[in-house]
């Protein structure tokens, strides 16, 4: 029987998670390797086997313990049926960014691993998607443009898929673009005002456009 975990197995626990989102986001899940992961964690590989097992068993991990509570926290305080949709997409946008900012690693992982086919988190993700709330939320934007509050020409079905690629995508490739032209700076402040400015400009109803005078 192995032996019991103590309070500094936790704690090489956590620092492996960590270290593992790291390395598979600058890496990729493929290219990097149980050594590396131990490495980084300052811990050894039969440790990672010792908590792990297989490295099925760390993805399944960093995935449950790391970003499917990052997700529930976008909507942890939505009420994605009933309320106002210009507020509610304006909370949803803030709880990415927060996301985001408490892990750094987020978008890059998301750009490799859970977007592109082939990544190896996708089909884990697809799985733990809060899917209530997204058709909740998918509702409450078509009655609002039923009541001609919101844009007719959005899409209730791709609104929060766009606004979590606004949010996810400049930061994924922030340091490609900025080796493109070295101006660029991607920072909080800067992306919530060019996320919100970009989805609530979108989001507001268009003018009628004026028909002509009939003749009389």
């Amino acid at each position: 029987m192995g032996r019991r975990p103590g309070p500094s197995d936790s704690a090489g626990r956590e620092r492996l998670l960590d270290a593992a989102v790291s390395l598979f986001a600058k890496r990729g899940i493929a290219n990097t390797t149980i050594a590396q992961i131990a490495a980084e964690a300052e811990v050894t590989g039969a440790m990672v086997h010792y908590w792990f097992e297989t490295r099925e068993k760390l993805q399944d991990a960093i995935v449950d313990e790391r970003i499917a509570p990052l997700m529930r926290g976008v909507w942890i305080t939505a009420d994605p049926e009933q309320g106002d949709v210009g507020g509610l997409v304006r909370g949803l946008v803030l709880r990415m960014l927060d996301a985001t900012e408490r892990a750094p690693w987020l978008p890059s992982l998301w750009l490799r691993e859970i977007v592109q086919e082939g990544g190896l988190l996708k089909e884990r993700m697809l799985k733990r998607i809060p899917l209530e709330q997204a058709v909740a939320f998918r509702r409450n934007v078509a009655r609002a443009q039923a009541r001609g509050g919101v844009n007719p020409d959005v899409s209730p079905d791709l609104l929060f898929i766009s606004m979590l690629a606004l949010v996810m995508l400049p930061q994924a490739v922030a340091g490609t673009w900025q080796r493109v032209n070295p101006e660029v700076v991607v920072d909080r402040a800067g992306l919530e005002r060019h996320v919100l400015g970009l989805v609530m400009a979108g989001l507001a109803p268009q003018p009628k456009a004026r028909g002509s005078r009939k003749r009389p």
